[in-house]
C-alpha cells in the first residue's frame, strides 16, 4: 500500500494544467484585459496628478489675489477674480473667489453685479463661514439695488440653515429693521417676537427684543385704526 496519498497532488497537477490550457486557449484576451488595466491605471494617476497640479496652482493663484485686493485697483481685481473663476471653476477656492468678488464689487458700488457671485457661494449655509459671509453679501447687495424682498429672502435663508446663534439673531434683526422701514408693523412684530423666543432668559438683549416688538404691533394696531377713519374722510 502505498504510504503517502497523492490524490491532492493529482487534482492540483491537473488544475495546473488546466489553468495553463486554458491561458493558451485565451492569450489574446489575456493580453487586452492586462493592457486595459494598465490604461486604466495610467488613467487614473494621470488624473490625479492633473487634479493636484491645478489644486497647487489655484492656491498659489489665490495668494496673489489677496494681494492684489490690498494693492490693486477695484477694476483691475475685479477682472482677475473673473479670470480665475473661469479658470480654476470646480476647484476648493472658487467659492472663496466668488466670495471675494462679491465683496469687491459691493465696496466699489457695484451692488447689481454682485448680486450673482455671492448667490452662487452661498450652497452650504449649515456649517460653511464662506457660504454665510457669502449669504451676508447676498443680502446687502439686494439691499443696495432697493430689491427689499431679495434681501429679505436671504435674511431667512441665514436664519434658516445655520446653527449659529448670533448670525441667525444677526439676519433677524436685519430682517425686522427692512420689514419696519417698508411699513410692515405687523411682519416686523413677528420677527422680533422670534429674536425673543430664541433668545436666553438672561440675555441683555431680550428686554430690547421685547420692547421693539411691542412698540411694532402698535404701529401695526394703530395703523389699521386709522385707515377707516381716513376713509370716512375722504368719503365725507
Amino acid at each position: 500500500m502505498n504510504q503517502y496519498d497523492t490524490s491532492g497532488e493529482d487534482r492540483f497537477v491537473a488544475g495546473t494544467l488546466q489553468l495553463v490550457a486554458w491561458a493558451q486557449r485565451n492569450t489574446r484576451g489575456l493580453v487586452l484585459t492586462v493592457m486595459a488595466a494598465a490604461i486604466i491605471i495610467f488613467a487614473v494617476k494621470y488624473y490625479m496628478d492633473y487634479k493636484t497640479k491645478v489644486r497647487l496652482a489655484a492656491a498659489t493663484e489665490m495668494v496673489n489675489l489677496r494681494f492684489q485686493l490690498q494693492s490693486g485697483t477695484t477694476d483691475q481685481v475685479v477682472e482677475q477674480l473673473r479670470a480665475y473663476l473661469i479658470q480654476f471653476n470646480g476647484t476648493t477656492y472658487a467659492q472663496e473667489a466668488r466670495v471675494l468678488l462679491a465683496h469687491t464689487l459691493l465696496q466699489a458700488n457695484r451692488a447689481a453685479e454682485a448680486i450673482e457671485p455671492a448667490r452662487q457661494a452661498m450652497d452650504n449655509l449649515g456649517d460653511d463661514i464662506l457660504s454665510l459671509r457669502a449669504a451676508f453679501l447676498a443680502a446687502a447687495a439686494y439691499e443696495e439695488v432697493g430689491d427689499t424682498a431679495g434681501a429679505i429672502g436671504a435674511y431667512r435663508r441665514i436664519e434658516q440653515e445655520t446653527d449659529l446663534r448670533v448670525q441667525r439673531a444677526r439676519a433677524l434683526e436685519a430682517m425686522g429693521l427692512l420689514m419696519a422701514a417698508s411699513g410692515d408693523w405687523a411682519g416686523a412684530a413677528s420677527v422680533y417676537d422670534e429674536l425673543v423666543e430664541s433668545s436666553p432668559e438672561e440675555s441683555p438683549a431680550r428686554p430690547f427684543y421685547e420692547m421693539r416688538a411691542a412698540e411694532y404691533r402698535a404701529r401695526a394696531s394703530g395703523a389699521l385704526a386709522i385707515q377707516p377713519s381716513a376713509e370716512g374722510t375722504e368719503g365725507g
